[in-house]
């Protein structure tokens, strides 16, 4: 069937201001943007942009709009990227997720985020659901989930279990705790520094956690690489890739796997304007999905995303700035 993403769909509204009001004030604002937003709404576009042209795989997009102009415009959006949204619901009776975001320009660009789930708090699938969602497929499939709906886990723990062919990639972010047996159903376990140290935190205990935060401030990267290490042997499921990748900003990334145990490290793109990083991260993902899919290594996968993430952050916006993958290649020669 291809690959699929059960996740958000935002819409952002971002206003850019030199000051923010206090209580009952009015002041003038720089400027006003409207952004695709929402990790999953991101990481599927993402995984559209990126996908080889030439592969033929479906690129589909599972979660829940309002009945809104926000709404047509996310699906609109992702319609153009040749993503699959027939299981893109429109609800009647709530809205679109939305997140409202002030920019200070004049503290260095420090943001007030105001969230509203809106349709993304209705996105809590049913076996029921997720059988149609799923049905009569034999074939290689990917699913991709991150923690911006409720309950991601238990989608993940049924599709691990009842669809064979599935490999289960898994963001964890915005981090909340899962249930500990729903570890298992993991494949591809995709997290920042931080989320390591919480995944870590929320299963071993704080003090191992802490041990690891404490021994990165003298290693930093031989700290993470023990860290990668752990979560690969002890997290993640074991019936196939168990892969485990821990993105360092601009310090690198680590990764390792079941067929590849040692950890290996590469260098971050450096030398380039960074002028936004906001979708550095659900570029990456997209990226390191397609190539997987698309049967590469997992070391060729990162370098892929480490390249595309690099050519995200040199533009504003998050799904605005993902690339194209000829853009991707044309930088890799």
């Amino acid at each position: 069937m291809g690959i699929t993403v059960i996740g958000s769909l935002n819409y952002d509204l971002v206003t850019y201001t030199d000051a923010v009001p206090d209580g009952g004030e009015t002041i003038r604002a720089n400027s006003f943007e409207t952004h695709t937003g929402g990790k999953g709404c991101n990481q599927c576009i993402a995984i559209g942009r990126l996908r080889d042209p030439k592969a033929d795989y479906k690129v589909k997009m599972v979660g829940n709009v309002g009945q809104d102009s926000f709404g047509e415009q996310l699906m609109g959006v992702l319609k153009e990227e040749g993503v699959d949204v027939s299981d893109v619901g429109q609800l009647e009776g709530v809205s679109t997720g939305t997140a409202t975001i002030l920019v200070e320009e004049s503290k260095g660009g420090q943001n007030r985020i105001l969230i509203v789930k809106g349709a993304n708090g209705k996105s809590e699938y049913t076996p029921d659901q997720l059988n149609d969602i799923f049905k009569s497929t034999d074939d290689q499939e990917y699913v991709v989930f991150q923690q911006e709906i409720p309950n991601a886990d238990n989608a993940m723990n049924w599709i691990h279990h009842n669809i064979k062919q599935s490999t289960i990639v898994f963001n964890p972010s915005p981090f909340q705790s899962i249930k500990n047996e729903h570890w298992s159903a993991v494949d591809v376990l995709v997290v920042n520094e931080i989320e390591a140290l919480q995944v870590i935190a929320d299963l071993e205990g704080e003090k191992l956690s802490n041990d690891y935060k404490a021994n990165a401030k003298t290693d930093f990267i031989g700290t993470y690489e023990k860290i990668a290490e752990h979560l690969q042997k002890n997290i993640v499921n074991q019936r196939s890739l168990a892969a485990v990748i821990v993105t360092l900003g601009s310090r690198g990334v680590l990764f390792t796997s079941k067929q590849h145990p040692k950890v290996e490290y590469m260098d971050a793109i450096h030398d380039i304007k960074v002028v936004d990083s906001t979708g550095a991260g659900d570029t990456f993902l997209g990226a390191v999905v397609t190539q997987l899919y698309e049967g590469k290594s997992l070391q060729e996968a990162v370098r892929f995303a480490t390249l595309s993430s690099s050519l995200a952050i040199q533009k504003n916006g998050a799904a605005e700035s993902i690339p194209k993958h000829n853009d991707v290649l044309k930088l890799a020669q």
